[in-house]
């Protein structure tokens, strides 16, 4: 406790000594292709704002090569570790476990910054046992795209909010197929992810992980096989096998160029995805864009994206000028650059309501989407999202079985035989840390 005050105390009283000599820190990142560039613009623009602290960026692969990367330097006794790095959301109870992070809660309080300036639900997500550990930074919802032209051709009115069974009924009115029964036009397509499953389950007031998706007490078991995640992995594959929708596999730049093609009528992406999908669409047709379908009732959609997390093991002035970076991101007017050049929303209030974001919001509506998917959705353990460790394992065994059960496997029996194997991830996760 005395290490922690005296980094914290340093910290405080703003990094001594950064006005002397400038202080170089290293920032890992997964961000590539558009969001890359936004990425990077941002680090160029701190670099350039001030002359005490130089953020040397690196994009570090994929979001498990990034924390694979961390683990191995952990591992190594630290050595290469970075100063700030991005580690997505489902890497939240790993991070807190590690003992590797200064908790973004100490740091803010120790230099009197106000965490109700959060929006509350990327704050719940990232607080783990009753402590605010990462800063949401790249912050996103998942939702439903449409050729806007197709949906207007087939006489199906645009609607905010889709029930599953809504969306199988447009799916099916919007397929095309030629005289061979060959599928033309798909009326859906979403890539194998378990990100999607497990948002319908949030968004039908399901858990994915129990004790109310790890939030009341360390999860130890995995609840993915709840009824509303059934009949979401039941109906995407009946679909996929009557030829309505498109089973593009893992890879969402697949299911991005069939829907940019126009030949899938509707998709599912993140909003992170919005800026990239309207590039590739271009003139071709006019992309609207609505909220992530649920089972009966919408309860609301979970937290997605990544967040920056500090890590320990530097020097006072180091973590002060780490504090000095991440202070630069919570600025409204960073914020502002960064949601209209991406699609991902803001993680601070009053964002939204400066004038560069409502002239963005008028030129192009559907960045309007998953704020007010946000703002609409449930405060609640279910809309909270699962915590558990393992969980990049753990995808992986669900989107096995989403591939099983699109190769025709019952939807109940491939999760069912899925959760046997994530529950052993997850007890061996539990039992090293208690170790």
């Amino acid at each position: 406790m005395l290490r922690l005050w005296l980094i914290l105390a340093g910290i405080a009283l703003g990094g001594l000594g950064l006005a002397q000599q400038r202080i170089t820190i290293d920032f890992w990142h997964s961000m590539g292709g558009v969001l890359g560039e936004a990425t990077e613009a941002l680090v160029k623009d701190f670099n350039a704002a001030q002359n005490r602290v130089t953020v040397r960026s690196q994009f570090v692969g994929s979001y498990d090569d990034g924390l694979n990367k961390l683990r191995a330097a952990l591992q190594a006794g630290g050595q290469g570790r970075p100063n700030v790095i991005q580690v997505y959301d489902i890497g939240a109870r790993f991070m807190a476990d590690s003992g590797a992070v200064l908790p973004l809660e100490d740091l803010a309080r120790a230099n009197n910054f106000d965490l109700s300036q959060f929006v509350p639900q990327p704050r719940n997500y990232y607080t783990v046992d009753g402590k605010l550990y990462g800063l949401a930074f790249n912050s996103s919802n998942p939702i439903l795209y449409f050729n806007a032209q197709a949906l207007e051709q087939a006489g199906i009115p645009y609607r905010n909010t889709w029930s599953l069974a809504d969306l199988e009924a447009a799916a099916r009115k919007l397929t095309i197929k030629d005289a061979a029964g060959k599928t033309t036009r798909y009326g859906l397509s979403i890539p194998i992810d378990s990100w999607f499953m497990e948002q319908f389950s949030y968004n039908s007031g399901q858990y994915f992980c129990n004790n109310e998706n790890g939030r009341k007490a360390r999860a130890t078991e995995v609840t993915f096989n709840n009824p509303a995640a059934v009949a979401f992995l039941d109906t995407w594959a009946r679909l996929v096998r009557e030829g309505v929708a498109a089973n593009t596999g893992r890879n969402w730049a697949d299911s991005q160029s069939l829907f940019a093609q126009g030949q899938a009528a509707i998709a599912v992406y993140s909003t992170a995805s919005l800026t990239g999908v309207l590039r590739q669409v271009g003139n071709r047709f006019p992309v609207r864009t609505a909220f992530y379908p649920y089972l009966r009732e919408r309860n609301g959609t979970a937290i997605g994206g990544a967040a920056v997390y500090l890590i320990r093991g530097f020097s006072d002035e180091q973590n002060a000028a780490s504090w000095e970076f991440i202070r630069f991101l919570l600025r409204p007017e960073t914020q502002a650059k960064w949601i209209i050049g991406t699609g991902y929303f803001p993680v601070v209030k009053g964002v939204t309501e400066l004038p560069s974001v409502r002239q963005a919001y008028v030129r192009q509506p559907n960045y309007t989407t998953a704020v007010r998917q946000l703002e609409t959705s449930k405060v609640n353990t279910a809309s909270a999202g699962c915590l558990m460790g393992g969980f990049t394992e753990i995808r992986q065994i669900v989107q096995s079985a989403i591939e099983e059960a699109l190769r025709g496997k019952p939807a109940q029996q491939a999760l069912d035989e899925a959760k046997q194997r994530a529950d052993q991830v997850l007890a061996r996760y539990n039992a090293s840390v208690r170790q």
